[in-house]
């Protein structure tokens, strides 16, 4: 059973690529502050931010990655001037209250299409790794997120019992 068992991870390594050191790594830019890629980036995502707030927005990026056809931000969140958002005046409050809101990190991931850049999938202050499950589902590189496959290694778990 623990043959079947660890075939059974090697292979799910195999397939996800983890351990293998990507050539498309190398592909993946961030655009610099100003850049008119950048700021294309930031205005498609923005009114989504804006409505889901209540009220204009600006972010401060912690990462903007661009691989392909594909953009990946994670951002914070604040009105314009620099000013502090009041979250206990948003539809976020009790998820604040309760410690399920981390407004340091709000995500989002663009795609590129015929017609330009499209917000595909966001997350205002997710407590876990939302951005994995984009990943996953689009066979996007960790790399793209601002991560390694090594950061997300199987772990093994402790025998029951034992």
């Amino acid at each position: 059973m623990r043959a079947v068992a660890f075939l059974a991870l090697c292979l799910a390594t195999l397939l996800t690529g983890a351990g293998a050191n990507p050539s498309w790594a190398a592909d993946i830019e961030s655009p610099p502050k100003g850049s008119p890629l950048r700021t294309t980036l930031l205005n498609v995502a923005r009114p989504t931010f804006e409505q889901e707030i209540g009220g204009p927005i600006e972010f401060v990026v912690s990462t903007l990655n661009v691989w392909g056809q594909w953009a990946y931000g994670d951002v914070k969140l604040q009105r314009p001037g620099g000013q502090p958002i009041n979250w206990r005046k948003t539809k976020f409050a009790e998820d604040l209250a309760q410690g399920m809101l981390e407004t340091e990190h709000n995500l989002f991931l663009l795609q590129e299409g015929p017609n330009g850049w499209t917000l595909v999938e966001y997350a205002i202050g997710p407590t876990d790794v939302a951005w994995d499950w984009w990943r996953q589902q689009r066979k996007l590189p960790y790399e793209l997120f601002g991560a390694a496959p090594e950061d997300f290694a199987p772990t093994s778990r402790p025998r029951a019992g034992g």
